[in-house]
């Protein structure tokens, strides 16, 4: 038998069409016509008359007598060999489509029955820098198109997939027509390929996912009959779970898969830093990001989720509660930080539903049920858990601890394991137990995710703030305090608070508030956080809510630029503490600063914010001229430079090109070493080399600059920087698309000199772009004319600094 990589069908459809595609190539190789020539007689291209000869088409009848007379054929002789191979395909086509109505109820048995499915469908996926000219994912998949979809830990990667192959499960069981052409799912489990030794042909490839439930027998040759059909859907899920070293096999194997059958759709996922920009582009792959959710994204989620638990039990909840959840979701920035990803959005509509409709879902709440063992689904490939329920969640603590401390969202596989026997005690002897226990939690949780073995991650990192909070409520409180001015300890000070006895609560806010009066760099956080944890707690003393009030007021609201930049600098959870304006008199100077507080943070929680000072912000803008006019042109502001970490990487120049590498500097200070690298505030990319990768897993960049590249022509990442409001651009001459913009919160953009008219186009659609300015302006700077190009957008240049 021929390799179907290497040969197409031949040996893998029925013997009738084997033998009129052997009959045809062997009259064809007698004339010496090559493919290009017979196609020319029968006005047919030459890949046509290859499939004839591999099998994966019959001739059509109205061509055969030209078909004969062109390879020398007798026509009687060919006409019967058609008939033949014609009956013998309607029997295959019958028993293809007998089998995928089965192989449809397997995948659809096999697959999780979590609404998240559903809601992962409903996450933005947008266009990456290296994506194909227009349209989506879905639909360049739908055309037999290539693509990358990246997305960070959790995202909602795998959901996304196995969405797409339940959808297309469905399909081929609701199809009335057996002939109907309707997309056929292929998995494949990246992390899981046995690269060392063979990687999976097209008859493999229904056993590459499953694990030990395996699919139904399928008919001899029929996924290579589906996939030369063009209705194969080829879903390759975390190739970051595929050792570096390894990754070029994978590749080299889609290549040749794709190549033996290029009508093929094919979705791989990765972390977006795992692999480079554009590594499979030579293969025709563009490239694709999950980006942010927006209101419009929340309002599609929940009504998916209503959609689904209708089908299977009904809305127990009128459609006025889901508008109430959904209002809520627009203005509670706290809340809102929970919804990342289809579990995260699945629980907590789950528990709004299961509560009859209370508001708000709580974020206690909403980690509890994530953790509750008798939510957690049982994953294909897991085993038994053979430890009590206080046991399993004291060894996610243990997992939880150590990436609290390192302040990233990943923890390295063994210092997990580490941390697991660390926190069962005696209880576990030996690595291997430690692991077992591990492996077995990555399987059933649910909460706890893996990329390539090499690292874990919780699904979302409010889950690892709460049981890091358990565990300092059981023993001792001193850590949490020593490290509360750092932003990414700031939720576990929180649940810390509101999981604690009165007096506990008592003593950790006032340790935090005291700390603040100590502290003078980080004074306005850690007031703030002691205001927030009040807030949140269900109790508390009544003098020390007195003072943590009294603190609160005496930055909030602010009074001046520095307080304004200080408090922007915290980012969307202080828009919760901020007066709103039943609060504060529609004429107090203060509310100018407010609003300029909240357009800084940016994002619609903020934008929510400043639409409730709709009429006091209208009144300002027709005073005009005076005090409060310098908060009504963007970056009229001039804010402070950030106390906080700097990332850079340079690259080698005259000399032998070296691999970028990210250097991290931090400011002078007693708490200075504790900055994580995850939480870098501020970025600065220098040198003739790609945008490193790992720059988008800084969710928290709110400043880049990128300077002196000459190679630079386009921008791909920065959906990945949420919070990324001032992008500086400088000595990159190069630089022609700023389309990632688009979907971007960048607020202030720095160039070298003035755009061209493509650029200013880009720069137009760049919804939340408020100020432009142009180092370089030459002496016929327009900034008016530019700014008519750019509505809403302040254009700066020439001597204008700051």
């Amino acid at each position: 038998m021929d390799d179907p990589l290497d040969g197409g069908l031949m040996g893998v459809v029925g013997p009738a069409r084997n033998a009129l595609a052997a009959a045809l190539h062997a009259a064809r190789l007698r004339t010496g016509a090559s493919p290009s020539a017979v196609g020319a007689v029968l006005r047919l291209s030459a890949g046509s008359v290859s499939a004839f000869e591999q099998g994966s088409r019959i001739p059509p009848p109205d061509l055969l007598g030209v078909y004969a007379t062109a390879v020398d054929l007798a026509e009687d002789h060919l006409r019967g060999l058609r008939r033949a191979a014609e009956a013998e395909a309607a029997d295959e086509a019958e028993l293809d489509a007998e089998f995928e109505g089965s192989y449809a109820e397997f995948v659809l048995r096999s697959l999780p029955g979590s609404e998240s499915l559903g809601l992962s469908r409903s996450l933005p996926v947008l266009a990456s820098g290296r994506a194909g000219p227009g349209g989506g994912l879905e639909e360049a998949l739908s055309e037999g198109g290539r693509a990358v979809l990246r997305g960070s830990a959790g995202s909602g990667k795998t959901t996304y997939v196995l969405g797409l192959a339940a959808d297309a499960a469905r399909a081929i069981r609701g199809r009335d027509d057996a002939s109907a052409v309707v997309p056929v799912p292929f998995l494949v489990r990246a992390g899981h390929l046995d690269v060392a030794r063979e990687l999976p042909r097209p008859a493999d490839l229904l056993r590459s996912w499953i694990g030990r439930h395996l699919p139904p027998a399928p008919p001899t040759g029929w996924p290579e009959r589906v996939l030369a059909s063009g209705r194969g859907l080829l879903l390759v899920d975390g190739i970051d779970e595929v050792a570096p070293q390894e990754r070029e096999k994978v590749a080299a194997w889609l290549r040749e898969l794709l190549s033996a059958y290029p009508a093929t759709a094919c979705l791989v996922t990765t972390r977006p830093a795992a692999v480079r920009s554009g590594w499979l582009e030579p293969l025709g792959f563009s490239e694709f990001v999950f980006g942010p959710l927006r209101t419009a994204d929340l309002h599609r989620i929940v009504a998916a989720w209503r959609e689904h638990r209708r089908g299977r039990t009904g809305d127990a909840l009128p459609p006025e509660r889901w508008d109430a959840l959904l209002r809520v979701l627009e203005t509670d920035a706290r809340l809102r930080e929970l919804l990342t990803n289809p579990v995260m959005c699945d629980t907590v509509c789950t528990l709004f539903q299961d509560s009859g409709g209370r508001l708000p879902p709580d974020r206690i709440a909403v980690c509890q049920a994530l953790l509750s063992p008798s939510r957690w689904s049982r994953h294909p490939d897991g085993g038994s858990l053979d430890l009590p329920e206080d046991k399993q969640v004291a060894a996610l603590r243990g997992v939880a601890l150590p990436m609290l401390r390192n302040g990233n969202r990943e923890l390295p596989y063994l210092e997990a394991v580490a941390g697991v026997r660390l926190a069962l005690g005696t209880r576990l002897i030996g690595e291997g137990a430690a692991e077992s226990v591990l492996r077995t939690l990555l399987n059933h949780s649910g909460v706890l995710t893996t990329s390539g073995g090499d690292t874990v991650a919780f699904v979302h990192s409010a889950v690892t703030s709460y049981l890091a909070a358990q565990l300092f409520l059981e023993e001792g409180l001193s850590e949490l305090i020593d490290r509360a001015h750092l932003d990414h300890w700031r939720d576990t000070v929180v649940f810390a608070a509101q999981l604690a006895a009165p007096p506990e609560r008592a003593e950790l806010i006032r340790a935090v508030e005291f700390r603040g009066d100590a502290d003078r760099e980080h004074r306005t956080r850690l007031w703030l956080l002691a205001a927030e944890a009040a807030r949140a707690s269900p109790a508390l003393d009544a003098v020390v809510r007195e003072e943590v009030e009294e603190r609160r007021a005496r930055v909030i609201p602010p009074r001046s630029d520095e307080d304004v930049a200080a408090l922007a600098q915290l980012g969307p959870h202080v828009i919760h503490l901020l007066p709103g304006p039943e609060d504060i008199p529609a004429d107090d100077p203060a509310v100018a600063l407010l609003l300029r507080t909240a357009e800084l943070i940016g994002g619609e929680i903020a934008d929510a914010y400043r639409l409730r000072f709709t009429e006091v912000a209208g009144s300002h803008a027709g005073a005009g001229g005076g005090e409060e006019s310098r908060y009504k042109r963007p970056g009229g502001l001039r804010l402070p430079p950030l106390a906080l970490e700097t990332w850079s990487h340079t690259s080698a120049r005259g000399g032998p090109r070296t691999a970028p590498r990210l250097r991290r500097s931090v400011p002078d200070g007693p708490y200075a070493p504790e900055v994580p690298e995850g939480d870098a505030r501020r970025g600065v990319c220098r040198g003739d080399a790609e945008i490193l990768p790992e720059l988008w897993e800084l969710p928290e960049l709110h400043t880049l600059a990128i300077e002196d590249n000459p190679s630079l022509t386009e921008l791909g990442g920065l959906a990945h920087l949420p919070k990324l409001r001032t992008l500086v651009i400088t000595g990159c001459p190069h630089l022609r698309d700023l389309t990632d913009l688009r979907h971007s919160g960048v607020m202030f953009l720095q160039l070298d000199g003035e755009p061209a008219d493509e650029l200013l186009d880009t720069l137009a659609s760049a919804a939340r772009l408020r100020a432009l300015y142009l180092r370089d302006a030459g002496p016929g700077f327009d900034p008016a004319g530019i700014g008519r190009r750019l509505p809403g957008v302040a254009v700066l240049g020439g001597g204008i600094r700051g």
